[in-house]
């Protein structure tokens, strides 16, 4: 039996290899004729105002959080779709755009693990760094844990040349 690819679940951070990753994640999409999700995990909120934690009871304070967290999840939506558009005008073959943007608040590898398993994903494509002979070296620790831990294909595209 050879899989099917219906849904795609491209995970970037808006690094500098993030536009050769998304450039495949669209390639893929398109061959297969597949849905592309596109993840953004923004890690949580901590502790690192003690002075302002300081003065706020919990409630307050995890609404603080919360709060913030909607707030840069609604930027990032933003940021996320204008990268989408760009890369399209960079590379015109991309025709396949994002058919859904989520963008998540927690730790990166369960945030992409949980968010391909919620929406029924069959592959995860995601950019890390090094190439050749380093990349297992030095690919990213996000990249190399989702590999680990992910129950479906993950696709890690190396840090493009040039």
């Amino acid at each position: 039996m050879i899989p099917e690819i219906k849904k795609i679940l491209y995970a970037t951070d808006l690094s500098e290899n993030s536009r050769a990753s998304l450039a495949w994640a669209m390639a893929l999409a398109r061959k297969h004729d597949a849905l592309l999700l596109i993840v953004n995990v923004i890690e949580e909120v901590g502790s690192s105002s003690p002075s302002l934690q300081f003065y706020l009871t919990e409630p307050e304070w995890n609404e603080l959080k919360q709060k913030i967290s909607s707030e840069a999840a609604e930027i990032m939506k933003k940021h996320l779709s204008a990268f989408c558009s760009d890369v399209k005008a960079e590379i015109p073959e991309c025709t396949h755009v994002a058919d859904e943007i989520i963008v998540v608040t927690g730790n990166p590898v369960e945030k992409i693990i949980a968010t391909a398993a919620e929406h029924q994903c069959d592959i995860i494509v995601m950019g890390t760094i090094g190439a050749g002979y380093l990349v297992g070296a030095i690919m990213g620790s996000t990249a190399r844990r989702v590999l680990r831990r992910s129950r479906i294909p993950v696709f890690v595209i190396p840090k493009a040349d040039g």
